[in-house]
């Protein structure tokens, strides 16, 4: 009897580990493999670079955190899709704005008093008149709702950077 429990324990911890160690093995990559390509605007010269644009000059912005796992399931898959599905270069016209450091200083409440924003990632759409900055639309991440390609691309055409599948 000792036996048969010691062996049913062994073979517990045998199943145990080995689910252990195929988890680990198999376990998806969610870090940015593109970091050393893609240039990022800093945070805290976001609103001068904007202003320094001539009047009218539309920026398309991507508020993202290199250490929030939404923001990198964003980045890596769901733009991703809308690149393959749209043909376009989302990577070239969209500006990634680096909210990192405002994460790790738990500042991120700034977004929502400088750029209406309550939750990243976040897509916004801004351009300057008269010197102020003027935000016409944004699109940003729900937990009940996580962002979809569609969701991007309808953004995409919202702004009249995509005319849609059928054009």
């Amino acid at each position: 009897m000792l036996k048969r429990v010691l062996f049913t324990i062994l073979c517990l911890i045998m199943v145990y580990s080995t689910a252990v160690v195929g988890y680990r093995f198999f376990e998806p990559n969610t870090y940015d493999d593109t970091e050393e390509t893609v240039t990022y605007l800093d945070y805290e010269t976001l609103k001068d670079y904007i202003r320094s644009s001539p009047d009218g000059v539309t920026h398309y912005l991507f508020f993202y955190s290199r250490k929030n796992q939404d923001c990198i399931y964003v980045k890596n898959t769901v733009m991703a899709t809308v690149k393959n599905d749209t043909g376009l270069q989302i990577d070239r016209m969209i500006e990634t704005v680096d909210i990192t450091p405002l994460e790790e200083q738990l500042l991120t409440n700034r977004l929502k008093n400088e750029w209406g924003l309550s939750s990243y990632p976040a897509f916004v759409t801004a351009r300057t008149q008269n010197g102020e900055i003027i935000i016409d639309n944004f699109i940003q991440y729900d937990q009940n709702h996580p962002m979809l390609a569609s969701d991007i691309e309808a953004w995409l055409q919202l702004n009249g950077i995509y005319s849609g599948p059928d054009h």
